[in-house]
């Protein structure tokens, strides 16, 4: 692709901020996130406080550890 002299390339993709508190989140659409590789396993865990594993399963007991320790 060649863009001319003062051209403008533009792009745009999918994502966003999101809003409310990640925390908050239905723990069943993060592993569906994780299933469809938009985000790891880790930072489902990191930024959601949801425990899932690669296959999609949320460990919903630790995932509520998980919460309960990120919000103090």
């Amino acid at each position: 692709m060649n863009i001319a002299k003062d051209g403008r390339f533009v792009c745009y993709g999918p994502a966003g901020g999101g809003y409310g508190n990640p925390l908050e989140r239905d723990p069943t659409k993060v592993a569906d996130d994780v299933l469809d590789e938009v985000i790891s396993v880790e930072t489902a865990l990191k930024e959601y406080g949801v425990v899932v594993s690669t296959k999609g399963v949320v460990d919903r007991v630790a995932a509520k550890k998980a919460r309960a320790g990120s919000q103090g």
